[in-house]
Formats: structure tokens, C-alpha cells, sequence
């Protein structure tokens, strides 16, 4: 008898063996293609002002099928549907960085910050110059006075970049001009089966996940016009965005950006916290907005029929959604959970991208 029903489970348990290893080998293939999209992302410079070759490799990394458009700032935008779009997802292309302000008798560069760090993250850092005409490196000189010096006593005032040089005639003819930006050196490094460390995974990462929707929404009859935009000058001031809002009033407005979580070992946990790995998260709350409950409850209905891993969060600061609701459009941000943020080793789970993904895929299908 027992040998009898073990032969007719087998074939029971064959079949769910099957199913169990092409969803692996499915959600393999997504996360595959979530690294390669995020990886080539990362590895453009693009500080806020001079966002040209972000937009230009977002365009490159969309369907075919679908037609973008840039408006007079830069902003660029997919629509999917016919008709004014009533949902329209947002993620900045921008990136923290310095610009070039002057070049000083000596050959060395004064320089300004495009978005808010810690000014003391770029002391002693090897930098990259993005001139007109190539890539120039050179190192942020330390203070004369660091020894004695606090990180407070540390404005971006002092960010003197030195390139070898010991005129400014020396320094010109290497291409350097005012309004050259400046980074840091930028690749993803490995942290783990999941865990990646990279520079500009604030937004590079929405920007990611709404690629990868876009891919698979592309020629879908979806129940509402849906609008992706991919946006300039987030980190100066939600400009691009505020743009866009000059022309467009859409019912839902869905920000795509970080969630700076607490989820670090001397972060304080009454605010921010939220985990790595656990998936997408609702922005309830934050300075600039309070997402409606109902539609809060909505969107969470929507990750658990899909299966989608979703978290709640409560922080500071703004979003880019926040600039449509003076038209009246509801802001629901969405974001997926990272560490260090605004520095060149902030810390992303592929997992919660993924989800974040789906989340998007979702409401655009259901909403």
C-alpha cells in the first residue's frame, strides 16, 4: 500500500518540482536583468544641471515600441495609453555632485555643491572632472587646518579640487572650464548574495525599476493612461518635476526615489524604519505629503493579491510627487529601502528592487 501511494504522489511531486524550478529560473532571469539595467545606469555621471547622458542612456535601455519625448528642461516622459495621463510615475536622473565655480592663479578648482552631503564625505577622495572634452582626475585637497577642524567647521566653500597642475593656463588647457561637474569615482560593488554598494543609487535605482516596467507594460491594454517620467535637478530642488507640473495635473502621481532607512547599527529606529530585503516600501508619510489612507490600503490590497513584499515608512524630507498637489493630484511615493545614502556607499538590496518593480507593474495593471 505504501509503495502504491508513493507512486501515484510522485508524479504530483515531480510537477510542483517543475513549476518550483522555472519560477527560480524566471525570477533568475528578472533579477539578471535588473543588475545589467542598474549597473549601466550607475556608470553614468550625471550631477544635477548636466543630466544629458543619463537621459540619453534611459532612452537607449527602452522598448522600441514605445515613443519618448523631452521637454524644455530635459525632463524625459513614456506615455502608455492614449488620452491625459491619470497615473504617472517619477524618478529623478540627477545625482549629488560638485560643479566647478573658478579656477584659482594656482591651477586648483573651487567648487559648489549640486545636492546635499556631507561636505566632509569628498575630502581626500579621489574625483573625476567631466569636462567638454573628456575626463579629468584629480583629488579633493584636504584643509589646512584639518587636524583641529570639526566636520561642522567644513563648508563646501572648502572643496578645493587639485589636479597636478600649478597654473591656471595649465588647467585650461586640459579642457577645464566653470561649469564642469565633478563625481567620484562610481561602480557597484558586490555585498553578498543580494546587497550591492554603488554612488547615485539615489535615483539611479527608480530609474531602474521603471525601465524595467516599462518593458513589461509595453503594448498592454491597461485600464488608465500611465505616464513614466524620468526628471532633471530633483537634488536642487524637485525643479524638474515642478515643470512637468506646469503641464500636467494627473490624478495619481507616484514619486520613485530611496527611502533612507535606519536599518544601520547607530541609526536611531524611531523614524525610517525599514529593513533591507523586505521588500518595496509605501511612503506614507514625510515632510511634504501625506498619502490618503484609503489609498494606502489600496495599494497594500494590491502587493498582497500579487504576492508583492511591501513595507510602510514614515520619514523626513520630500518627494517628487509632493509639486503636482497643488493641482490636486494624489502623491502615493514608492521606494525601496537603502543605507548611507547621499554618499558613494550607499547600500541597495536587488531583492526590494524587484519588488519595488513589480509594485509599479502592478498598479499600473489594477489601480
Amino acid at each position: 500500500m505504501k509503495k502504491r501511494l508513493f507512486k501515484c504522489c510522485l508524479p504530483a511531486v515531480l510537477f510542483a518540482a517543475i513549476l518550483f524550478t522555472a519560477a527560480s529560473s524566471a525570477q533568475g532571469t528578472l533579477e539578471k536583468e535588473a543588475r545589467e539595467v542598474f549597473q549601466r545606469l550607475i556608470g553614468i555621471a550625471g550631477v544635477s544641471f548636466h543630466e544629458a547622458k543619463v537621459r540619453d542612456e534611459i532612452r537607449a535601455l527602452l522598448p522600441r515600441e514605445v515613443r519618448p519625448t523631452v521637454d524644455d528642461m530635459g525632463n524625459l516622459m513614456v506615455t502608455l495609453g492614449t488620452g491625459t495621463p491619470e497615473l504617472m510615475f517619477v524618478a529623478h536622473m540627477d545625482e549629488i555632485g560638485l560643479e566647478v565655480t573658478e579656477i584659482n592663479p594656482d591651477g586648483t578648482l573651487r567648487t559648489r555643491t549640486r545636492g546635499g552631503s556631507f561636505s566632509t564625505i569628498w575630502e581626500s577622495k579621489v574625483v573625476k572632472i567631466h569636462t567638454g572634452s573628456g575626463v579629468v582626475d584629480g583629488i579633493v585637497r584636504p584643509r589646512g587646518s584639518y587636524r583641529e577642524a570639526t566636520p561642522a567647521d567644513h563648508a563646501a566653500a572648502d572643496l578645493v579640487v587639485y589636479i597636478g597642475t600649478n597654473s591656471r593656463a595649465d588647467t585650461e588647457a586640459l579642457g577645464i572650464r566653470a561649469g564642469d561637474f565633478i563625481v567620484q569615482p562610481k561602480r557597484v560593488t558586490p555585498m553578498g548574495r543580494y546587497k550591492s554598494a554603488a554612488g547615485s543609487t539615489d535615483d539611479r535605482g527608480g530609474c531602474t525599476a521603471q525601465i524595467l516596467a516599462v518593458r513589461r507594460l509595453a503594448g498592454k491594454a491597461l485600464p488608465r493612461t500611465v505616464a513614466f517620467a524620468w526628471v532633471v535637478q530633483e537634488e536642487t530642488g524637485l525643479s524638474g518635476s515642478r515643470n512637468l507640473a506646469k503641464t500636467y495635473a494627473p490624478k495619481y502621481v507616484l514619486a520613485v526615489d530611496t527611502f533612507v532607512s535606519s536599518d544601520a547599527p547607530f541609526d536611531p529606529k524611531n523614524i525610517g524604519h525599514t529593513l533591507l530585503g523586505k521588500g518595496a516600501i509605501l511612503r506614507t508619510f514625510d515632510s511634504s505629503n501625506i498619502t490618503p489612507a484609503d489609498v494606502s490600503l489600496r495599494i497594500r490590497k494590491i502587493a498582497e493579491n500579487r504576492k508583492i513584499p511591501i513595507q510602510w515608512g514614515i520619514t523626513s524630507g520630500g518627494n517628487d510627487g509632493s509639486v503636482f498637489l497643488a493641482a490636486g493630484s494624489v502623491d502615493i511615493p514608492l521606494s525601496w529601502p537603502g543605507i548611507y545614502s547621499h554618499s558613494y556607499v550607499s547600500v541597495m538590496d536587488i531583492r526590494d528592487l524587484l519588488a519595488l518593480t513589480d509594485l509599479i507593474v502592478a498598479i499600473s495593471e489594477s489601480f
